[in-house]
């Protein structure tokens, strides 16, 4: 106990002569109020949550029918929205694809192979037609202008044709001597895994879906991203990745398959080797996805990381099985909130919404990791510790309008300490020079751009003068609790040793 004593003495003095270095960022209230654009297809639409919207991002015809595009009230751009004071545009809409965003004026892009197990997809922009039937008011792009502040977009699942290779996928049973049971169904082939499809170059070239995502999807992500870049040149773009739906783990995809057949709730009927290929692929849209954003000069939020421990196949997914029930009645019906799954007009299963899609904790995750990234790239910082009267404090800021003036504004009793140019993606770093009147203390630095009128504010402080009485005084008392410390050590081991 004794020594103790001696020690927090020296640690003491310590303390008092450690000089601290204080960084902040600014808040998300200064981005309230901020126009927001949400481009993207079911991932983003919310597809499976309820309830729906009846009139997002358009209302139908007549407005009684739905309109097909399944946008969730509690989708991530809503919630996004809420957290942050944004005025949201939702525009996202369930099996949109690239070309119902929308392409530069006069872009014409080569079209895949016909082939009866993935999508078609059009050589230039195109009106989407909903799950529904009903048709869309107009691309989706078209809700961007200059005076957008927010963008985030998901696109390129549908292209690739995520929908229908996992309905190509679906098998009745596993293991030795089993087949995917969708792609017999649809095409009449017969292999283990509908990997061996998918991924045959030499036998189905026309159905490789590596070539197709190089060849075709690839550049209509592009396109896009080229065509939100001109609509909304003053936006920060948030390219959102899409989360991980198959594990990566051999072992957790091998004991994964749960029979789909009734009365099976959130079942996994795939096999451990189509379970990797899907992880696969989706890694490869990640991929594009995260080029496309850098070279357009967009944010790339990726959402593969934090969804990896709760796939399909774990004990908490955030993903949706699929749930199966037999239609009803002649036509064949399906139960509401259910979709109609068969062919050449026959439905034979239906297939509760939602399946494969993030389910309500799949959906706040991504929320949560979008907000992460929207809030530093608005944002004003300081680093270099804590400024005295005349001297100078470096800053960083983000959020501005491509090569707009910034002016940079000290408070409490406001004076113009700079103006700086934002670079072309709307940030910049520099110095400015703190007032010599200035009286130590709280004080803020506000950031304007002189076009936009975004303003981002920081909390920082003034210190006293660093003269030399001031900068004398704590380290003579900082010296003199040093020694007091040693000193305590000292006298008390003697007094241990004196003898009774």
């Amino acid at each position: 106990m004794r020594r103790i004593w001696g020690v927090l003495a020296v640690l003491a003095g310590l303390a008092v002569v450690v000089p601290a270095v204080p960084a902040a960022a600014a808040g998300s209230d200064d981005i309230a109020g901020f126009e927001y654009v949400a481009l993207g297809d079911s991932y983003s639409a919310g597809f499976g949550l309820t309830p729906f919207s009846g009139t997002s991002p358009f209302t139908a015809t007549p407005s009684t029918d739905p309109n097909g595009c399944y946008q969730a009230d509690a989708n991530y751009p809503h919630l996004v929205a809420s957290q942050f004071g944004l005025v949201i545009d939702d525009q996202t809409c369930s099996g949109a694809v690239s070309a119902n965003l929308g392409y530069p004026t006069g872009t014409t892009l080569s079209v895949p192979p016909t082939v009866n197990t993935l999508p078609e997809l059009p050589a230039g922009s195109e009106i989407q037609t909903t799950m529904t039937a009903q048709t869309a008011l107009q691309l989706q792009t078209a809700g961007l202008s200059a005076s957008t502040d927010i963008v985030t977009v998901a696109i390129g699942g549908n292209d690739v044709g995520f929908a229908d290779i996992a309905e190509a996928c679906i098998r009745l049973t596993n293991g030795s001597g089993s087949f995917a049971t969708g792609l017999q169904f649809l095409a009449s082939i017969s292999v283990a895994n509908c990997q061996d499809y998918f991924d045959d170059e030499t036998t189905y070239p026309d159905a490789y879906l590596r070539g197709r995502l190089a060849t075709y999807v690839v550049p209509r992500i592009n396109a896009v991203m080229q065509e939100i870049k001109a609509a909304a040149p003053n936006a920060q773009v948030f390219v959102v990745g899409y989360p991980s739906i198959a594990p990566s783990d051999p072992t957790v995809a091998n004991a994964c398959f749960t029979s789909p057949l009734p009365p099976g709730t959130n079942t996994v009927p795939f096999s451990g080797t189509d379970l990797l290929f899907i992880n696969e692929i989706e890694g490869l849209i990640d991929d594009a996805l995260q080029t496309a954003a850098t070279d357009n000069g967009f944010h790339f939020v990726s959402s593969a990381a934090s969804t990896a421990a709760n796939t399909l196949c774990q004990a908490d997914p955030w993903i949706s099985g699929l749930t199966v029930e037999y239609p009803s009645g002649s036509p064949a019906t399906c139960p509401a909130n259910y979709q109609p799954l068969g062919h050449d007009g026959n439905v034979y299963v239906c297939v509760a919404l939602g399946a494969l899609h993030p389910n309500a904790n799949g959906v706040a995750n991504l929320a949560s990791i979008v907000a992460a990234a929207i809030t530093p790239a608005f944002s004003i910082s300081v680093t270099g510790g804590s400024p005295t009267p005349g001297g100078t404090i470096t800053i960083a800021a983000s959020g501005f309008q491509p090569n707009e003036q910034v002016e940079v504004v000290l408070h409490s009793t406001p004076v113009s300490v700079g103006t700086f140019t934002a670079s072309a993606s709307g940030g910049f770093t520099g110095s400015v020079v703190i007032p010599s009147d200035v009286p130590p203390g709280a004080h803020s630095l506000v950031a304007t751009g002189l076009s936009s009128a975004r303003a981002f504010s920081v909390a920082f402080t003034v210190e006293l003068p660093n003269t030399g009485v001031q900068t004398t005084l704590p380290l003579l008392l900082g010296l003199c609790l040093l020694t007091t410390g040693f000193l305590l050590v000292v006298v008390r081991r003697r007094s241990e040793s004196r003898p009774d």
